[in-house]
């Protein structure tokens, strides 16, 4: 028997799919991502030797290496079939090497939706490994490197060791601050909304004065003029119509579909493209593993032919021929790199969102359809209404309206935009006639300060910028959440203290690495180095020539840093000198300044704010007596057996009861979410500073106990149930876990 073809895809979900689309003459396998990296404990790029990279097996990827080493020993041919964007270009170089494939062999494959036309389409068509877009993946793997483990560590010195720079997260931190600095310092002005209420009932928008704009009056003298108009009447200057029409918006991108997401659904960018992912990849549908939507990770909007023909059908049944696009796809000569790819669009539109509702999770299913229905307006017809304008004046004061007609609804059949049209009938105007102004409406308010930024706003910001690319959105915005330089509030961006210390000291020492242009004409370079137009090698050289220059600068206030010395309000041993404040491996702590006192206190999650520091005396004090009394727990009347006292503690995952004498008995208790719920609310009651719990926990176990008996046992093994709490409440489990994993909703009375 023949040997079978070896497919190599990332992930095993993917690999299920395509095995069956295949067949039985391959074997499909997964990498699970990279196999290859460079190393976490150091840089791994030799600047001094043309950028040379120290590559090495992920720790954890041997066993995966193994396989796919002794798959291939056996294979007839190997297909590399990594995902279609420059990372999975440099996966595929990993395994190419790893398995010592032959450099010019036409052994990689790509496709951007897993059908079966679209995987037996990509077998037929191998290419060999795209070099360019290896090396533009390898030149910005390496430039990161360069920013974080060069600039990093000056930060650690300057700020905290907790803190670290990103080419593209310090950039997207610095628009961030750049607006909330705006929002800090705006001051609002005063200003009126005037509209004026024409006879019958029109109400129409004041527009100029003096032939100037005036959306918003900030004089009041202007609007007294305006008054004095009232009961007037006034000549109508223009009055047409004419015929318009609105395209329907476009099919999604990656950046569209993070920001409708996050503005329509509430998701996170990361959450989104996790989602997508597995409806990328492929979900069980009735016995069949089918890729319900397009590749993810893309910059176009264009949509393939086949994919025009199927919605056209569609559309045709549906609502008729005449719904159908009129839409031409407009050609540009400056094409995006990732415009290869197709927008994100459903790989069967006759697979409908209802006919999925009971099959996907829920957050699928709500993603599935916002990019099943962006698809299917993009291809319908556009909107087709006429429009009457009107302007009338009177000493130079004018009012200018407009109302609408719908002459076809097209795409606005089921999508209507947010800014909806003024539909009203039109009214028999013409130039030259008199209207009178019986009434004004005047609303006095004060002007408003920029929105702060929220997910779906700075992933748009980024894009109109030019900084990073659709696959690092959603990695920017962890990181900078990870690393609590932002907070959010009400969906909105904040930058923290130590974010806008992380912004003042880049933008004071790297200048360059913080600017946006020259962030975005560095993204623009990667995109030349993957069209061969650029050479990676002499990219890194000017980025890291121009570097080298700021670090040194940077040195010189490093070592004015680490000579200074901070007091703190704490005493040493000796209960004379004041401890000092120093920076180690794991971040602040307090040392004394004399030799022979070896004592230190660690300051982690001890709040020191920058301008303290900047002084050189901190007042740590009382934060440090507090968190010691929280370490120590507060007194409950629980006991254990032995009759010592249960101490209430807070740990990572909240609160829980901890026995005083843990060392020798090891006792712990988790408390019941409803106890949790009651401490947050601080309606647990204190009798001598002992909380009182022991009679609401002897309640809710009895509750518990009664729950048990009524259920009686599992009809599945016979085997009794116990309440478990899960992350919609309470429910029953059998005991018989992990043989029986038999559950029962509990009804709520």
């Amino acid at each position: 028997m023949a040997n079978k073809n070896l497919v190599i895809v990332e992930s095993p979900a993917k690999a299920k799919t395509i095995e069956k689309i295949l067949g039985k003459n391959y074997e499909v396998t997964a990498s699970f991502g990279h196999i290859c990296d460079l190393p976490k404990t150091k840089m791994g790029v030799d600047v001094d030797n043309d950028f040379k990279t120290s590559y090495s097996t992920i720790k954890g990827k041997g066993d995966v290496v193994k396989k796919l080493k002794m798959q291939a020993k056996n294979a007839n041919k190997i297909y590399l079939a990594s995902d279609p964007d420059r990372e999975g270009e440099a996966i595929a170089w990993h395994i190419a090497k790893a398995l010592k494939l032959d450099k010019g062999e036409q052994n990689r494959i790509e496709f951007h939706e897993i059908t079966d036309r679209a995987i037996r389409e990509a077998v037929k068509n191998p290419r060999i490994i795209d070099e360019n877009k290896v090396n533009a993946q390898q030149a910005r793997r390496v430039l990161d490197r360069l920013v974080g483990y060069e600039i990093s560590p000056f930060l650690w010195k300057l700020i905290s060791p907790n803190t670290s720079a990103g080419r593209v997260q310090s950039v997207a931190l610095k628009l961030i601050c750049d607006l909330e600095d705006k929002i800090r310092k705006f001051v609002p002005e005063k200003y009126w909304d005037v509209r004026g209420n024409f006879e019958r009932s029109w109400t129409w928008p004041l527009s100029k004065i003096d032939g100037k704009k005036m959306e918003k009056v900030k004089e009041e003298s202007l609007v007294e003029r305006v008054k004095l108009l009232q009961k007037q009447k006034f000549t109508v200057m223009e009055a047409k119509v004419s015929k318009k029409s609105k395209r329907p918006p476009l099919p999604l991108k990656t950046s569209t579909l993070q920001q409708l997401s996050s503005s329509y659904l509430g998701f996170s960018a990361s959450r989104t493209m996790m989602l997508a992912q597995k409806l990328y990849e492929g979900i069980d549908i009735n016995g069949s593993h089918k890729g319900l939507i397009t590749y993810m990770r893309t910059d176009s909007t264009r949509i393939s032919q086949e994919a025009k023909d199927m919605a056209e059908s569609y559309i045709t049944e549906t609502f008729g021929q005449e719904y159908v696009t009129d839409v031409k796809e407009k050609k540009t000569s400056k094409q995006k790199i990732q415009d290869a790819h197709e927008a994100i669009r459903p790989t069967d539109v006759y697979v409908t969102p209802e006919s999925l509702e009971k099959i996907l999770e829920k957050d699928q299913w709500k993603l599935y359809k916002l990019i099943w229905e962006r698809f299917l307006i993009s291809e319908l017809a556009s909107m087709k209404y006429e429009q009457f304008e009107i302007i009338c004046e009177r000493e130079e004061v004018q009012f200018r309206g407009s109302m609408n007609k719908i002459l076809f609804d097209g795409y606005y059949k089921i999508f209507k935009e947010e800014e909806e049209l003024n539909l009203e009938d039109f009214p028999k105007i013409e130039v030259g006639d008199q209207l009178e102004l019986s009434k004004l409406e005047i609303k006095e308010d004060m002007t408003k300060p920029p929105a702060r930024l929220t997910e779906s706003s700075l992933v748009k910001m980024l894009e109109t910028e030019g900084i990073g690319r659709p696959s690092t959105y959603a990695t920017i915005i962890e990181t900078l959440k990870k690393r609590e330089y932002i907070v959010m509030e009400k969906r909105s961006f904040i930058p923290t203290e130590i974010g806008y210390e992380v912004k003042r000291q880049l933008e004071k020492y790297f200048s360059k690495i913080m600017n946006v242009k020259f962030t975005a004409e560095l993204e623009n370079e990667l995109d030349g180095v993957e069209l061969g137009t650029e050479d990676w090698i002499s990219l890194l050289h000017r980025f890291y020539d121009g570097l080298k220059e700021e670090m040194e600068a940077c040195k010189e206030a490093v070592q004015a840093e680490a000579e200074k010395i901070i007091f703190s309000d704490v005493l040493c041993a000796n209960g004379k000198d004041y401890m000092i404040v120093k920076t180690g491996r794991f971040g602040r702590y307090l040392a004394s300044p004399l030799e022979e006192d070896s004592n230190k206190i660690s300051l982690k999650n001890i709040p020191i704010p920058m301008e303290q520091l900047k002084q050189g005396k901190v007042f740590v004090k009382e934060a440090l007596e507090e968190s010691l009394k929280k370490k120590a727990g507060h007194r409950t009347d629980m006991k254990t057996e032995t009759g010592a006292a249960y101490l209430l503690k807070e740990g990572r995952f909240g609160s829980y009861l901890e026995s005083e004498n843990f060392k020798e008995d090891g006792l712990r208790e988790a408390l019941p979410m409803e106890i949790r719920k009651e401490l947050k609310a601080g309606s647990i009651e204190k009798i001598d500073g002992v909380y009182q719990f022991q009679e609401k926990i002897r309640k809710i176990k009895e509750e518990e106990e009664k729950l048990i008996q009524e259920a009686g046992v599992c009809e599945k093994c016979g085997k009794p149930f116990k309440v478990n709490r899960g992350r919609w409440g309470k429910f029953l489990s059998c005991t018989g876990y992990p043989e029986c994993r038999n559950i029962r909703k509990i009804e709520k009375k």
